[in-house]
C-alpha cells in the first residue's frame, strides 16, 4: 500500500532516472572511469553505426521490426551474439546492447540503421531528452505509416497500447511514464497540453469522421469493451482512496452523474437474403406416373389452380375403376333398397285391410294396385280359410240349434274356426316382421355400398383431384382414367422446376417450386455479446451489395434460442416487404439494425467505462477522494456515451475523464506505484 513515503520514493527514483539520462546523453564527455565501466576504451570506433557493427548486418534472416535493426545483428533477439560484440568491444554495458546499436547513447545512428530496412518506412525521430514530451519526440516516430489510432488518440505507429512491442524502444529512450504505464510523450495526465499537439497530426480525412459534414454529426465509437465481466472477479469489492483531493484534481480525473439521455443507435452485421419459408410451396405429384407435358417455365408467375404438368399415372386409373364401381354398388344397393321398401309399405297397406273381419270383396279391392307378391297370395288364402271355417262353424251352429246335427260336428267347426283365426293372425305377423327385416338388410347394404364409395373418393381426394374433378369420373372416356393434372395450390413466382417430358416420377418427388416473393426474409447472424441489446420488433434498414442506394425497411420477427457451436454467434430474422419483387433470394446485404431511435438510456460517457480484462468498471464516487470499482454491463455506444444495461443506477455520479489511471491503480501490477491507496475492500 502507498504511503506519502513512498510518493517522496518515487519522486526520488524520478531523479535518479532524470540524472543517468543527463550522464547517458548529455553534453559533457565521459571520464576515464566510466568509459571503462560502460565498454572498453580500446580500438573505440570514432563513429557508431552499421558501419561500426562488430558484426556484419545482412537482412539474410530478414528486419527485426522490434528492435529496428537486422535479425543477423540484434542481440535481443539472438543472445549468442553478444560476446561477439563484447569481444570486439562493440558493447554499451549501460543499456546492455551493442555500442553501434544503442540509440539511447546516440539517436542519430538510428536512422542509419533505418536506411537499412526493406520497408523503407521514414518517419520522424525522437529529439533531445531535455525537450518537452510532444510528438515530435517520440521514440516510435509519430509516423502515419500505420494509420491513426481513434481509440487512444496517437498514430497507430507509436501506439504502445496496440502494439507492445514498442515498449522497449520507449524504455530504452528514457520516454516512459511508469506511473501511468505509457510513453511519457503521450502522457496526457502529466503533460495535458501533449493532447492538442497529437490532435494537430490527425489526419483531415480520418478527423473527419467525428467532425460536422453538411449538418450531419458522425462518431466513431471507439472498440473499448469486451462485452462481458467475470462474475467471480472482486474488484468491486476494492477501494482507491487518495490521500488528497488535490491529487484528484492534479490528477486531472473528472466526475460525472449517471443520468438517462437520448440515444440513437444502430447495430451493422452482414445479412443473406431469404424467401420467406412459409410463402414457400413445393409441389408432389402425389401419385407416380410419366409425365406427358409441362407448360410453365423457370420464373413464370402463376396462380392459385393454375396447371403445372400432366402426367399418364396408372395408379390413378386404377383409382377411378374401383371408385366406378364401388358408385355402381351403391346405386345398386340403393334400388334394392327402394324395392323393399315399396313391398313394405304394399304388404303394410294389406294388413291394415286384411284383418279377420274384412270381406273378401274389400281386401281384393285393396290389394288390387299393391305389389306384394307371394305375401299378397298367402295372405288372400289365409282369409279365404279364414272366411270358409267361420261360414262352417255358423251352419253348425245353426244345425246344432234345429237338432239336425249332433254336438260333436259343432265343436269340430268351433275348432276349425279357432285354427283358421291363429293361422291368419300368425300370417299377418310372420309378414310384417320379413318385411321389416328385408328392409333393414337392405339399408344396410345401402351403408356398406356407401362407405366403400366413400373409401375410394378419399382415396381420389388424396392423389389430389377436386370434388369437380370426383364427379366428371363417371362422364370421362376410358383415355382420360389415366390423366393427372398438377396444378399450383397458391399463388407466385415458379422458382425451381425439377422434370420434363417423358421422366417418370414418383409420389413424392418434388417438381416444382412456388414463391410468393412479396415478402422476403433477410437472415443476419450477430454476436453473444450483442444478445442484450436485441429483441423482437426492432427496426432494420437494409442495403443490398447489387443495389447501391436502394434501401429496405423491416423488423426483427425471430431470435434463435440457441448459439452456433461453430461459429458462436446467434441467428436473427426480419421480415422485408417486397411488394415489386426486386429482391432476391442469396443477395448479399448489410443489417442496421436500430438499437434506439433518440430514447432516453441510462448512459454514462465512454471515457467513464475501463477494462481490467476480465471485466468492465466503472468507478462510483463515494467521496472527494474514494471511487469504487463498479462491474457493469454495457449496450450500445453513441455520440460519446455508452448505454449501462446493469451495475449502476440513476443518479450516481462516476468517474468520468481520468478513469484510466483509476484502473492502473487496481491492477496487481501497478499496486503502490502511484499517488493513492487500493483498500482491499470488505
Amino acid at each position: 500500500m502507498t504511503t506519502r513515503k513512498s510518493i517522496h520514493t518515487n519522486t526520488a527514483l524520478t531523479l535518479a532516472m532524470l540524472l543517468i539520462t543527463v550522464g547517458c546523453r548529455g553534453e559533457e564527455p565521459r571520464n576515464s572511469e566510466t568509459a571503462a565501466a560502460g565498454r572498453p576504451n580500446t580500438d573505440q570506433p570514432s563513429s557508431v553505426g552499421p558501419e561500426s557493427s562488430a558484426v556484419n548486418p545482412t537482412l539474410d534472416k530478414g528486419w527485426c521490426a522490434g528492435h529496428g535493426v537486422p535479425e543477423s545483428v540484434c542481440t535481443r533477439c539472438n543472445s549468442s551474439l553478444i560476446p561477439r560484440f563484447k569481444e570486439a568491444g562493440d558493447w554499451c554495458n549501460e543499456h546492455g546492447l551493442p555500442e553501434s546499436q544503442c540509440t539511447a547513447c546516440h539517436p542519430e545512428i538510428e536512422s542509419e540503421w533505418e536506411k537499412l530496412n526493406p520497408d523503407a518506412r521514414t518517419s520522424d525521430r525522437r529529439g533531445d531528452a531535455s525537450e518537452e514530451p510532444a510528438p515530435a519526440a517520440d521514440e516510435g516516430g509519430a509516423g502515419l505509416g500505420r494509420n491513426w489510432c481513434a481509440e487512444h488518440g496517437v498514430p497507430e505507429s507509436v501506439c504502445t497500447r496496440c502494439d507492445p512491442t514498442l515498449i522497449a524502444r520507449f524504455k530504452n529512450a528514457n520516454d516512459w511514464c511508469t506511473e501511468h504505464g505509457l510513453p511519457e510523450s503521450q502522457c496526457t495526465i502529466c503533460n495535458p497540453k501533449v493532447r492538442e499537439e497529437f490532435a494537430a497530426l490527425r489526419p483531415a480525412s480520418d478527423a473527419a469522421i467525428d467532425g460536422d459534414a453538411q449538418g450531419v454529426h458522425v462518431e466513431r465509437a471507439p472498440r473499448l469493451f469486451t462485452g462481458k465481466s467475470d462474475p467471480l472477479c472482486v474488484v468491486d469489492t476494492l477501494r482507491v482512496r487518495f490521500i488528497d483531493p488535490s491529487i484528484v484534481r492534479k490528477a486531472g480525473i473528472e466526475v460525472e452523474r449517471v443520468q438517462r439521455r437520448a440515444m440513437s443507435a444502430t447495430l451493422e452485421v452482414p445479412a443473406e437474403v431469404e424467401f420467406d419459408a412459409t410463402r414457400v410451396t413445393r409441389i408432389t405429384p402425389r401419385v407416380a406416373g410419366i409425365v406427358r407435358g409441362v407448360p410453365v417455365s423457370i420464373g413464370d408467375f402463376v396462380d392459385a389452380h393454375d396447371l403445372l404438368a400432366v402426367l399418364d399415372s396408372p395408379a390413378l386409373g386404377e383409382a377411378k375403376s374401383r371408385f366406378i364401381e364401388r358408385a355402381q354398388d351403391l346405386r345398386l344397393a340403393e334400388a334394392d333398397l327402394e324395392r323393399v321398401t315399396t313391398i313394405g309399405r304394399g304388404i303394410q297397406r294389406m294388413l291394415d285391410v286384411c284383418n279377420t273381419e274384412a270381406s273378401a270383396t274389400e281386401i281384393r279391392e285393396a290389394l288390387a294396385t299393391s305389389p306384394v307378391g307371394d305375401a299378397k297370395a298367402g295372405m288372400l288364402r289365409a282369409h279365404a280359410a279364414l272366411q270358409l271355417a267361420r261360414s262352417e262353424a255358423q251352419r253348425q251352429a245353426t244345425l246344432l240349434e234345429k237338432r239336425v246335427n249332433s254336438e260333436r260336428d259343432h265343436q269340430s267347426a268351433q275348432s276349425a274356426l279357432v285354427g283358421a283365426e291363429a293361422e291368419f293372425v300368425a300370417l299377418r305377423e310372420e309378414l310384417a316382421f320379413n318385411s321389416e327385416r328385408d328392409r333393414l338388410a337392405a339399408a344396410r347394404a345401402v351403408e356398406v355400398a356407401k362407405a366403400a364409395r366413400g373409401a375410394a373418393e378419399r382415396r381420389l381426394h388424396i392423389l389430389g383431384l377436386t370434388d369437380a374433378q370426383v364427379a366428371d369420373i363417371g362422364r370421362e372416356t376410358d383415355e382420360l382414367l389415366t390423366r393427372f393434372e398438377i396444378r399450383s395450390p397458391t399463388a407466385g413466382r415458379l422458382i425451381e422446376r425439377g422434370v420434363g417430358v417423358g421422366e417418370s416420377v414418383a409420389a413424392n418427388d418434388v417438381l416444382f417450386v412456388v414463391a410468393d416473393t412479396s415478402n422476403m426474409w433477410l437472415r443476419a447472424d450477430v454476436y453473444e455479446r450483442d444478445l442484450l441489446q436485441l429483441r423482437v420488433g426492432l427496426p432494420v434498414h437494409a442495403t443490398v451489395d447489387g443495389m447501391p442506394g436502394a434501401g429496405f425497411e423491416g423488423r426483427v420477427t425471430w431470435i434463435s434460442s440457441q448459439v452456433d457451436d461453430r461459429t458462436r454467434t446467434i441467428r436473427l430474422r426480419a421480415d422485408l416487404p417486397n411488394p415489386d419483387g426486386v429482391l432476391r433470394a442469396k443477395m448479399f446485404a448489410r443489417a442496421r439494425i436500430v438499437l434506439h431511435d433518440n430514447g432516453q438510456v441510462v448512459s454514462v460517457p465512454i471515457e467513464a467505462v475501463q477494462t481490467d480484462g476480465c471485466c468492465q468498471l466503472a468507478f462510483v464516487c463515494e467521496s472527494e477522494t474514494v471511487f469504487q470499482p463498479r462491474k457493469v454491463m454495457l449496450g450500445a455506444s453513441a455520440n460519446g456515451f455508452v448505454e449501462v444495461l446493469g451495475g449502476l443506477t440513476e443518479g450516481e455520479v462516476v468517474a468520468s475523464t481520468g478513469s484510466f489511471l483509476l484502473k492502473t491503480e487496481i491492477l496487481k501490477s501497478n499496486i503502490g506505484a502511484g499517488c493513492c491507496e487500493v483498500d482491499p475492500g470488505r
